[in-house]
């Protein structure tokens, strides 16, 4: 009786052209709500990087909605957040499977992160990803959220947080349609 590894943590095998085509087929359609606009070159130029890979599986769609402060230096950060939470869940579409970033979040590792994506978008509905503003997401964000995914226990600027799921959706792809990406 030998230590086995856990399923989660097993190499996924590689997938016909047929499971891959409808693995992807779920995926179709990504869309992004993020408080806030990129402030820097690098930041655009990072995210249109993984835009334009990500494009070859799936459609993603970036939104990127007003930050709540008002322009204030010292905004109050609740006001903010809920003012956000209102704007980043208007609009959204009634059958969509809403995911929030959040550092309180379930951090997965990129395999476990691709079966969860694979079952949440299996019934066809939309995914809809959720990233708050400078002052992160208001409770009602994350209670309305089907799941809440964090990139680790550090805190990450929204802007670097955008960047890090467009990678990690590609990664996504890349996994479920058994590409080399992902080492």
């Amino acid at each position: 009786m030998g230590f086995e590894v856990p399923i989660l943590y097993r190499k996924l095998e590689p997938l016909s052209s047929v499971v891959v085509e409808r693995k992807m087929a779920h995926m179709k359609a990504i869309h992004i709500r993020a408080i806030g606009k990129p402030t820097e070159a690098w930041q655009t130029e990072a995210a249109e990087t993984y835009l334009k890979r990500l494009n070859t599986f799936s459609k993603v769609d970036i939104v990127e909605l007003k930050e709540g402060h008002g322009g204030s230096a010292k905004p109050d950060a609740d006001k903010t957040r809920k003012t956000e939470a209102e704007t980043l869940l208007k609009s959204i579409p009634d059958n969509a499977v809403l995911i929030a970033l959040d550092e309180t979040g379930h951090n997965f590792d990129s395999i476990a992160l691709a079966r969860k994506l694979d079952t949440l978008s299996s019934s066809g509905q939309p995914l809809v990803f959720l990233i708050g503003g400078s002052w992160g997401l208001d409770k009602s964000v994350r209670d309305r959220a089907a799941l809440t995914i964090s990139f680790g226990k550090q805190t990450l600027p929204h802007n670097l947080a955008r960047i890090v799921l467009l990678e990690q959706l590609y990664r996504t792809a890349t996994i479920l349609s058994g590409k080399e990406y992902h080492k």
